[in-house]
């Protein structure tokens, strides 16, 4: 692993426009399981007889008979994110920020960390757990706490502006990504020199498909403890803990920090 990581540090010393592609891998150190291990969040058997696919999907929260569903298992397995904390990896990441590497950090996930680690330049492909939002057409925007509040004393959380549903602002199973998101990381990704793909099992697709971008324009490092279907084209492969990896990474480059 050592030969990896001092591939990986040079790479970084001589990149000056990397991209970041972040999935659940990146925040299981900060104590969120990630989703299809046999301990995560979408394995851990049934919920009410549904797949957690079923019920995080645009199709069932329709229905007004499911809502009380849908919204208790958001509270119980989703809303668990939004109180945990960054770990060395998020930090390690806006360190390379700060030096002028790293110049956007592309994530699938939904925890809204890299934006408490400080990071400034984050595109959320697939939406943030913690802001949500009036599906009427008052858009009545709700943080977090209000949101919590809703669902604790009503089931389900009707829009205190014009009494619509409030629906969190992440993307469901059976919809699509943003196209204003997708675009800048489809861009982003097509112009960088190094692409830095970090905790993620490269699986969940049309995400995962924005990497193939890199390919012919510059170089890709994986990441991830286990095997991805993309490693066959990764350039640098390190199947270690992301947190430890990018640690010593830091460690071992001497680059100062942008003034």
């Amino acid at each position: 692993m050592i030969a990896d990581i001092t591939h990986l540090v040079n790479s970084i010393r001589l990149s000056n426009h990397i991209v970041v592609f972040t999935g659940a891998g990146i925040s299981t150190e900060s104590g969120i399981p990630d989703f299809r291990s046999s301990n995560g969040l979408y394995t851990s058997g049934p919920y009410k007889g549904y797949s957690p696919e079923e019920i995080l999907s645009q199709e069932f929260f329709r229905e007004v008979i499911n809502r009380p569903i849908f919204y208790q298992f958001y509270k119980e397995r989703i809303m668990r994110m939004c109180e945990k904390e960054p770990n060395r990896a998020h930090f390690a990441l806006k360190k390379l920020e700060d030096m002028g590497k790293v110049k956007a950090i592309v994530t699938q996930n939904i925890d809204n960390l890299h934006n408490k680690a400080g990071s400034k330049k984050v595109i959320e492909l697939h939406g943030n757990c913690t802001k949500f939002r009036c599906v009427s057409a008052c858009g009545y925007p709700c943080e977090y706490p209000e949101f919590v509040q809703l669902v604790e004393t009503h089931g389900i959380a009707k829009c205190p502006n014009c009494d619509g549903i409030i629906r969190p602002c992440t993307v469901l199973f059976d919809e699509a990504l943003p196209d204003d998101a997708y675009d800048e990381a489809f861009n982003l990704i097509r112009a960088t020199e190094l692409l830095i793909v970090v905790g993620s099992s490269l699986l969940v697709r049309p995400a995962c498909d924005l990497v193939r971008e890199v390919r012919g324009t510059g170089m890709m490092a994986i990441l991830n403890t286990s095997d991805t279907p993309y490693d066959k084209y990764a350039d640098i492969i390190i199947h270690e803990p992301c947190g430890k990896v990018l640690e010593e990474a830091i460690k071992a480059l001497d680059i100062p920090p942008v003034v």
